[in-house]
């Protein structure tokens, strides 16, 4: 029998990763599956570098590579013009806390592929969809059944829309940890991952959720100078932490809409009075 955790989304929130490793420390696993957005939208992403490069040394790890590290991979001489701003702050942020080693590190990792352990049925592993690391099965209608209709193996392991659960269908299993350091689910203050038990027969996946220190984290905001970069899009992702409903998704979609009305080229354009405003239209 293999007992495995299952995570992904981290999203640079140390203080849900060091509740999960402390969870995992109390509750033995043989590894962990990681599938991908490490950092970004947060303070201090080089405290959640160091807790992976550890996590990485005790256990043995399977690790994808997320959108968020491809934004960071994509971008790293800037060319896309970051700058402090709601859009991108905090990914310019991010960008300027990572270390050549860090950047390394995440243009080492795959996007997808399948894990087979000893006595245990195949896992394919994603962080979004099989072939699109941003296809998201809670917003695109019709996206899940798609991609378990075609997928080739019995368990779909995936992450990218912070929404936890166990689906199956055309005799095979989806399974999504939810999102470690930024879940939605309508209650907040919870890191969410999931433990698989493998045996020769199949999987059994226990999605849990569990506290942390949400209070410090919030504070980490303000005190890393991080808030000054991402602006309202900050508060939009504080709010999100707190009511486990996805203000930073409404924000983001609010603004491409309005880039849109304005006949921009692209979300960033859009001026900082118009983000403001989404201060009292979303209650940040």
């Amino acid at each position: 029998m293999k007992r495995i955790a299952l995570i992904s989304d981290i999203h640079g929130n140390y203080k849900a990763l060091e509740a999960f490793l402390q969870y995992i420390a109390g509750h033995p696993v043989e590894g962990i599956i990681c599938l991908g957005d490490y950092v970004t939208d947060s303070p201090y992403p080089e405290r959640t570098m160091a807790l992976l490069y550890g996590m990485r040394r005790r256990y043995e790890c399977w690790m994808l590579r997320g959108n968020r590290e491809d934004y960071l991979l994509n971008n790293k001489d800037n060319r896309e013009g970051w700058k402090p701003s709601s859009a991108n702050g905090t990914l310019f942020y991010t960008l300027q806390r990572m270390t050549e080693t860090d950047l390394d590190f995440f243009a080492s990792l795959p996007t997808e592929g399948e894990l087979c352990l000893e006595g245990c049925p195949a896992l394919y592993l994603c962080h979004g969809t099989p072939g699109r690391v941003r296809g998201n099965v809670h917003e695109e209608a019709g996206l899940k059944e798609k991609v378990m209709e075609a997928l080739a193996y019995p368990y779909l392991l995936g992450g990218h829309s912070h929404h936890q659960e166990i689906d199956r269908m055309y005799g095979k299993t989806y399974i999504n940890p939810g999102s470690l350091g930024f879940a939605v689910d309508g209650v907040g203050r919870r890191a969410q991952f999931a433990i698989l038990t493998g045996v020769s027969e199949k999987w059994e996946a226990e999605l849990l959720s569990i506290p942390y220190d949400v209070e410090s984290y919030l504070q980490d905001f303000t005190e890393s100078g991080v808030d000054e970069m991402g602006m309202v899009l900050n508060r939009a992702t504080k709010k999100s932490l707190v009511t486990g409903v996805n203000y930073f998704f409404k924000s983001i979609l609010a603004m491409e809409a309005r880039a849109k009305e304005m006949g921009l080229a692209s979300m960033p354009q859009v001026p900082e009075s118009e983000w403001e405003k989404l201060v009292e239209r979303f209650g940040l």
